[in-house]
């Protein structure tokens, strides 16, 4: 006996065999019950999704000579074809002389449609219609379409026209109007599996069929492949049978259909979730040196960190990634280190290094670079919840009793009275300027264009500088967590005024500060950032005085801040000095400078960061695991 291909022995015979269609087979049969046939209907849809098939049924089932003798009894059963009588043997086998199915490609000029049109002029021979089916529709010329349009706007009781296209948008508006359109959808994954396993169970029962087994996981790797396309994934079922193997697994399935290997991309994954750049460049070669192409590697490894990004959304997201339970297992607990954010950045990386590959001479140079970015990645929480801390601190500082006056931050400033109608801001309300700055130019990838941003830097209502009240503010004075009593307790409030008097600056006095500054950069960048956009005011009273407004003076005052600065200033001023933070009258133009001076490292972290935008937690929960 000859072989006979999958596709063509398992191709649908009824509605109820299509898959995924529901929602066409539905509407098709309430209209074949209640007898409400129209002219003409548009099947549109990716390839291989059943639009033909879905024609071929439904031109069986106006035909199918015992379904006629049901209407005309009055006794309707059901609407599916008999696939018994002459006329549905006929169609099957494509030799009715009643059902014409035309190939648009080959059949598209006005020649060929007048003939056509001469041709569905007479009644059926044998069925109750005459059923004109046009595949790829969309490839008629426009003369073509013009000289069908007459015949589809009047056509003649027995005739009914069926088209079908992957590409309706091609059709013209007149001839999209006078059909019934119905759109059929990508199979899901699952679906496709469960067909290829019914399939194998078939072919198992009938005595000429190929004896097989197929695991769950090839058949999820098949539907994987066909893209939502059952005719794809029975064919590619057929390609993988071929071979004689007994056993279809997932590991026969990709050495013959050529897809990698998945356990390559779960190494690569956990190297890159552990952040461990050295062994996910190894991980990237071995991958390599199988035999795998850079671009493939490339999507491969796009797909896995979208599974994991679904799984950790959403843990019963099964319908979503097409896996087997233990590899849907193994996703979820790579991805519970990282949070939605993180993974939505490497997802990012992962996709935007396929696109400079498709040209590039060495596209595995590309991928390496990325694999190596996305090792390197920080978390983005940490800095959200640096940024919640600030926040919570200054707005702790502003409402208590002893507050500073007099600053930016200040309670006067701020209008932070308990009755106070600002609103409060959750998770992701806008991040606020900072104070005094102007908007920073930051830029995106290579060649993007400029755009306006400001730093990442949060309050809690957007607000302008402000002048501030006439009356002095004392000076807020704190030693270092090593300082001596005595130190700590010099540390009295004065004036802004006072600072100028008693603070004694040189050059020397300036190295020294220098100095400080850049011990503390190389031991905590961002702290040192918030230094330098601090005055050097001078020394006094074995005292460093450094001018800034609240905000800077927040970050400074936390206690791991404050040791930090404290061994730095003993190291460059000797045992008898400690930080002193002056505010007061001449702090708001202390700020406004600063704020020029941030400027540029504002810039800097804008370019690094590629303007993104910050999420923030909610006070009172816990940052996202």
């Amino acid at each position: 006996m000859a072989h006979r291909a999958l596709t063509l022995k398992y191709r649908p015979q009824v509605f109820a065999d299509l898959i995924g269609q529901d929602h066409v087979s539905r509407v098709l049969t309430r209209a074949l019950e209640n007898q409400r046939v129209a002219h003409a209907y548009l099947f549109t849809g990716a390839r291989g999704v059943g639009k033909t098939t879905s024609a071929r049924i439904l031109a069986k089932a106006l035909n199918c000579e015992k379904r006629r003798a049901e209407r005309a009894a009055g006794k309707i059963k059901t609407v599916d074809p008999c696939n018994e009588c002459t006329s549905c043997v006929e169609i099957t086998s494509g030799v009715s002389l009643d059902v014409s199915e035309i190939d648009g490609a080959s059949n598209r000029g006005i020649a060929d449609v007048q003939a056509l049109r001469e041709k569905v002029r007479f009644a059926p021979t044998g069925g109750g219609y005459r059923v004109v089916i046009i595949d790829e529709v969309h490839q008629l010329s426009n003369d073509a379409f013009a000289a069908l349009l007459k015949t589809l706007e009047e056509p003649p009781a027995h005739l009914v026209f069926i088209f079908a296209t992957t590409d309706p948008q091609k059709l013209p508006d007149t001839i999209r109007s006078r059909t019934q359109r119905f759109d059929f959808a990508r199979v899901p994954l699952r679906k496709v599996a469960d067909r290829l396993l019914e399939i194998q169970k078939r072919e198992a029962a009938d005595p000429d069929g190929v004896k097989f087994t197929l695991t769950e996981d090839a058949a999820l790797l098949i539907a994987h492949k066909s893209e939502g396309s059952m005719r794809d994934a029975v064919s590619a079922l057929d390609q993988v049978i071929s071979t004689g193997e007994a056993a279809v697994d997932e590991e026969l399935v990709r050495r013959v259909l050529g897809i990698a290997d998945r356990e390559s991309f779960f190494t690569l994954g956990d190297a890159i979730v552990r952040r461990d750049p050295k062994a996910a460049l190894i991980a990237l070669h071995a991958a390599f040196d199988k035999g795998l192409d850079p671009r493939e590697l490339a999507e491969g490894l796009t797909e896995h960190v979208r599974h994991m990004l679904i799984l950790k959304i959403d843990h019963e997201g099964g319908d979503l990634v097409a896996l087997a339970r233990h590899d849907l297992e193994r996703l979820i607990e790579q991805g519970k280190s990282w949070s939605e954010n993180d993974l939505l950045r490497l997802l990012r990386l992962a996709s935007e290094a396929a696109l400079p590959m498709r040209d590039s001479p060495q596209p595995l140079i590309h991928l390496e670079a990325a694999v190596l970015q996305m090792a390197t990645l920080e978390s983005g929480e940490t800095l959200a919840a640096l940024l919640e801390r600030l926040d919570a601190l200054e707005k702790r500082l502003g409402g208590a009793g002893g507050a500073p006056a007099g600053g930016p931050s200040g309670g006067a400033a701020r209008g932070a009275t308990p009755s106070s109608s600002a609103p409060s801001r959750g998770a992701g309300a806008p991040v606020a300027p900072v104070r005094g700055a102007t908007p920073a130019r930051g830029f995106g990838p290579v060649g993007g264009e400029p755009r306006a941003s400001y730093a990442p830097v949060a309050t809690s209502v957007p607000r302008p500088f402000s002048p501030p009240p006439p009356a002095p503010s004392p000076v807020a004075s704190f030693a270092s967590a090593t300082t001596s009593p005595t130190t700590a307790s010099s540390a009295t409030a004065s004036s802004a005024t006072a600072v100028a008097d008693e603070a004694q600056n040189s050059p020397e006095m300036e190295a020294r500060w220098r100095d400080v500054l850049s011990g503390i950069n190389g031991r905590k960048r961002m702290l040192g950032a918030f230094l330098e956009a601090c005055r050097f005011v001078g020394c006094g009273g074995n005292l460093v005085w450094v001018a800034m407004d609240d905000l800077h003076r927040v970050v400074v005052e936390e206690q791991e801040n404050r040791a930090l600065i404290g061994e730095e200033i003993r190291r460059a001023f000797g045992d008898m000095h400690a930080l002193h933070c002056v505010s007061g009258a001449g702090a708001s133009e202390i700020a406004r400078q600063a704020a020029q001076d941030l400027k540029p490292l504002v810039d800097q972290a804008i370019a690094w960061f590629d303007g993104e935008v910050i999420e923030r937690t909610k006070r009172g929960e816990a940052a996202p695991e």
